[in-house]
């Protein structure tokens, strides 16, 4: 549908009146899918025996219905029934928010015929194929796989296709209807059994050995967003692959090896981070003991989806393990670029998947560096103030309230540091953890006191563990006193910055202290920022964005750096008339060809 109609079809929901957002625009969704059948086929949707469940809804002559019978006569012409997906009305129908409250993630449509033609590559489809998509949404998968079938197989007549060869299950009943109504548009058909039904793929029997080929979008459901018991379910079922602070999606992994046969296929698009997240690690040797890995699309930080913030990956699995390599495809500034990787190398702790010559070099670093970052230092998260309109003020606000002088701080966010310097922007934290009483801050506790109900409202307020004026978690204000190496959570190079002038910096900016004695910062702080060190990181980093690379204390914290023995961490004035960069050159011993690898990830 065009704009012009969904922009139409919202002011018909603004309309309605007495339901919440999403019932609306499910109502309105049910009650266009019937004009358009109507059109189509002459009889009600509620009339068709595979929609009896929607019987409940009146599909009388009211305003509402009234209204959409006619939009839908008046632009008719503008509709094609052949091709419409009654998932996609529901994507571009709800708000942002309402797509996060469901947590429902719709797959591109690239990405679908990426995933449907390297299937079709590998494994070959005939009338006896049975194709199952686990969490089937809106139906995507299954009509780009009934549209792809019938381009390559013509002999399969459709109404085979439709009842014997496409199965989709999810557990939303909403989910379901789009699924089927998706068909019904996309085959023409009116009849017949269609094999989509709200099953728990996770939960319900199913048949070992029953399918050719699985393929979807798993759900992300992390373990925050997850009930429960329904983790302890899947725990106990899935404890191969499920543990902890895993996520949901990890499950549909060792399900879907269940429910294959013996020469079967698993594509699945499903967030990267599997391939490093620490909980994830059961899944990874899961995966590369029990599967052979066809094909790895990685995407490398480009989210991909429209506004989810998730970076995907396509791994195409088989039951087949006839060889140890797999085609690795990854998704860099130029493009898309494949080169085959030896299974058995994948690592338990992270898939760290690199090009002959880039792993060798990794290698040849991670061999001579000799000391672990945790083990010198002990790396910080910067303050949650929980209401940053509260607690971070100009100049003009404090000059307009006379907020106490001694409880302001000077405060930074990420986008203030540079290797080189501070782009301070005026800013003052007030650093209310200090105040032990309001009487001894009339002045701060007035200003703070506007935000009372907002500050009061906060999940540790509520549960007695901070006083309302206090800093959410205001950790420990010598931290920030003393001199220490800060650095962003996320940038798109290494930009650690030594702090000498008592900066205060929010939760998306991390900080080193607690040295270790007798080493000179100033070594610490040029090793971290040279180009073989950015290199070396990039190398197992976490991408979250374009070339933006997430710098977790989990993971630094198990980097190694090349310690000098010959006490030249002591004393750095040895280096002071030599580019550090020419030293570790001669340190690592880097030839010409291995710096332009290096220049690659820079």
């Amino acid at each position: 549908m065009d704009k012009f109609l969904i922009k139409e079809l919202k002011c018909i929901i603004d309309e309605i009146h007495g339901y919440d957002y999403i019932s609306k625009v499910k109502y309105v969704i049910l009650l266009v899918c019937n004009e358009l059948y109507r059109s189509n086929h002459g009889t009600l949707l509620k009339d068709n025996p595979l929609f009896k469940e929607y019987h409940r809804f009146d599909l009388g002559k009211g305003k509402t219905e009234n209204q959409i019978a006619r939009l839908i006569e008046e632009n008719a012409n503008n509709i094609d029934i052949s091709s419409f997906y009654p998932a996609f009305l529901y994507e571009n129908l709800l708000t942002a928010k309402e797509k996060k409250t469901l947590g429902q993630v719709y797959t591109p449509f690239e990405i679908i015929d990426k995933m449907i033609n390297q299937v079709f590559e590998i494994k070959k489809v005939d009338e006896n194929t049975r194709i199952l998509d686990p969490s089937c949404g809106g139906g995507y998968f299954l009509v780009e796989m009934y549209k792809h079938i019938r381009k390559t197989h013509p002999e399969i007549p459709e109404k085979h296709i439709v009842e014997k060869m496409l199965y989709g299950f999810d557990i939303d009943d909403f989910s379901i209807f789009l699924s089927k109504m998706g068909l019904v548009f996309h085959t023409g058909f009116d009849y017949g059994k269609f094999n989509i039904n709200k099953r728990d793929f996770l939960v319900d029997d199913l048949n070992t050995g029953e399918f050719d080929i699985i393929i979807g979008n798993p759900p992300y459901i992390g373990h925050k967003n997850a009930k429960a018991d329904y983790r302890s379910l899947v725990a106990q079922k899935y404890h191969d692959v499920y543990y902890d602070k895993a996520d949901i999606s990890y499950c549909f992994f060792m399900k879907g090896k269940e429910v294959l046969k013996s020469d079967g296929i698993i594509a699945f698009i499903t967030s990267r981070y599997f391939m490093e997240a620490l909980y994830a690690r059961k899944l990874r040797n899961f995966l590369k003991e029990n599967c052979h890995i066809v094909t790895l699309i990685d995407y490398q930080g480009d989210t991909a989806f429209k506004k989810t913030g998730v970076s995907p990956a396509i791994i195409i699995l088989s039951n087949i393990r006839n060889k140890n390599t797999f085609t690795y495809v990854k998704k860099g500034r130029d493009g898309f670029e494949p080169y085959e990787y030896k299974q058995d190398k994948l690592k338990d702790s992270g898939w760290i998947i690199l090009k002959d010559e880039e792993e060798k070099l990794f290698e040849k670093i991670d061999g001579i560096a000799n000391t672990y970052i945790k083990d010198i230092c002990t790396i910080k998260q910067g303050i949650i103030t929980g209401l940053d309109m509260a607690f971070i003020v100009t100049e003009d606000v404090i000059e307009k309230y006379k907020i106490e002088n001694f409880l302001l701080r000077k405060w930074i966010k990420n986008s203030n540091i540079s290797k080189k310097s501070i782009k301070y922007n005026n800013l003052y934290l007030i650093y209310s953890d200090i105040i032990h009483d309001e009487k001894d801050c009339p002045n701060a506790i007035n200003y703070l006191s506007t935000y009372k109900d907002k500050l009061m409202n906060r999940r540790e307020c509520k549960k007695g563990y901070r006083k309302w004026y206090e800093l959410q978690w205001g950790r420990n204000k010598s931290d920030y006193e003393n001199p220490k190496i800060i650095f962003p959570f996320k940038s798109k190079s290494n930009n650690f910055y030594y702090d000498r002038d008592a900066y205060f910096c929010s939760a998306d900016i991390y900080l080193m202290n607690n040295f270790k004695k007798g080493l000179a910062l100033d070594y610490l702080l040029a090793y971290l920022n040279s180009e073989i060190f950015e290199f070396y990181l990039k190398c197992q980093a976490k991408k979250v964005g374009n070339d933006i690379y997430e710098y977790y204390p989990n993971k630094l914290n198990n980097l190694k750096i090349y310690m000098p023995q010959e006490n030249i961490a002591e004393n750095f004035s040895p280096l002071e008339n030599i580019s550090i960069e020419i030293w570790l050159k001669k340190v690592f011993n880097i030839d010409e060809g291995e710096v332009n690898i290096i220049k690659n990830y820079l």
